[in-house]
């Protein structure tokens, strides 16, 4: 590990190939290429983001895992000392991410869980109202018919 200051992740790309080396075992260089184009929808440069598993590499971060003998098939896996880097990191990204997340949130009317993404909605007495089943939905209708009996 070098004695510099720790290791700067100032983009969504470093971030995101910090995320694939934490939930996976293995990763190839490759395979983080593919993902940021997939998920990301992003053409990120080889040298760059070879030059930053080489970075963490340095630190001690990850190891080198041979998973065959192309080139293509060297792995990276995370070191006890990585987990530990990618952790304090995630912290740093928290409060950003829950802001981020937090604002397109939705909560199910009858059960009070938290929603994000797909969710069922229903105009019900000409208001919409978000819940995350069909089940709850009916649960919801069913307790105002009760009320209004």
């Amino acid at each position: 590990m070098s004695d510099n200051k720790e290791l700067k992740v100032q983009n969504l790309t470093k971030l995101y190939i910090l995320v694939m080396l934490k939930s996976k075992e293995t990763v190839t260089g490759y395979y983080i290429l593919e993902k940021l184009k997939q998920d990301l929808n992003k053409k990120a440069s080889p040298t760059y983001v070879y030059d930053f598993l080489k970075k963490l590499k340095v630190e001690g971060y990850i190891e080198d895992i041979a998973k065959g003998k192309s080139k293509r098939s060297k792995g990276y896996k995370l070191t006890p000392p990585g987990s530990a880097f990618i952790d304090r990191i995630f912290s740093r990204f928290d409060n950003l991410i829950e802001v981020a997340i937090q604002s397109k949130l939705e909560i199910c009317t009858l059960c009070g869980v938290k929603l994000y993404g797909k969710f069922h909605s229903e105009t019900i007495h000409g208001e919409v109202k978000n819940f995350c089943c069909k089940h709850c939905a009916k649960a919801y209708k069913n307790s105002l018919n009760k009320i209004e009996e």
